[in-house]
């Protein structure tokens, strides 16, 4: 049952997955249709009844704790972040208030991206590159690799030679709730929640003194990551990649790229496939 994969909703007991946590990828819930299950491997299948229109909006209020006004800004970047680190994407109308979106009504589907926590899994990739002294270090991968699980574990391999700073935009790196992560991001990490990328690297440099800032998904922070450079600070971030060479040429990672010692890619399941080394 859908309880098996640790998911606090009551309003989604209709679905049933027999298969175990670790395979599981997503869960899409959609108005008028059955709910359907991807699994890590790719694999996909209808995992409940359908569900109705009322059926998602009990959905989506439980999601937000019965206060959606409470979860605007989230929402209007389209996801809401629940207790275990789960990130639930939000489908429906967006409402543009002064060029941006201001929220998101109508919700038609939900998908909720299980979050994994595999203790280990960059432990070979910590001998390899910070064994001896912190490097700043970017990984790529495609949606759904693992680069979130790498780094939330490589987090905690760190912190046990380091003093670390996470930086945790989307809450899905420490599935942090009311102050306390879930997740085991080590003993000497601090995290800072909710708040943009830029914003949290400037307030860790200015006022937790980390040698190691982490990351999710970099764009448009330039600024923030030169910053670190100039700082002394490392930073270790992930970005979408298929391959060094995507990383190398996306505009939003090639104007980056100066600033980090090395990169990897991670395949399926945390796998890593490629390391380059661009300074010692």
């Amino acid at each position: 049952m859908i309880k098996s994969i640790n998911i606090p909703l009551a309003s989604i007991s209709k679905i049933c997955i027999t298969k175990p946590i670790s395979e599981i990828a997503e869960i899409h819930i959609r108005s008028g249709r059955p709910a359907v299950c991807v699994c890590v491997s790719g694999e996909m299948f209808p995992c409940s009844e359908p569900f109705s229109a009322r059926e998602i909006a009990d959905v989506f209020s439980e999601i937000c704790g019965y206060s959606v006004y409470s979860f605007e800004n989230d929402i209007a970047c389209g996801f809401v972040t629940i207790n275990g680190g789960h990130r639930v994407g939000i489908c429906g109308s967006c409402v543009y208030k002064n060029g941006k979106i201001e929220t998101i009504r109508d919700i038609s589907g939900l998908n909720i991206r299980i979050a994994h926590e595999v203790k280990g899994c960059a432990k070979g990739l910590f001998e390899m590159i910070f064994s001896d002294k912190p490097r700043s270090f970017l990984l790529g991968g495609k949606p759904m690799s693992g680069k979130t699980t790498v780094l939330r574990d490589l987090a905690r391999e760190l912190s046990k030679k380091y003093r670390v700073t996470v930086i945790d935009t989307r809450g899905e790196i420490s599935a942090t709730v009311k102050g306390t992560p879930s997740f085991d991001v080590g003993l000497n990490t601090d995290v800072l929640c909710g708040c943009e990328k830029t914003d949290g690297i400037l307030m860790a440099l200015r006022t937790l003194s980390p040698e190691i800032i982490i990351c999710d998904e970099i764009g448009d922070d330039e600024k923030a990551i030169e910053q670190c450079a100039y700082c002394g600070t490392k930073i270790i971030a992930s970005a979408h990649a298929e391959n060094f060479r995507e990383l190398s040429e996306r505009p939003s990672t090639r104007a980056v790229l100066p600033y980090f010692d090395s990169a990897a890619i991670v395949k399926d399941r945390g796998v890593i496939s490629e390391i380059h080394v661009m300074r010692g």
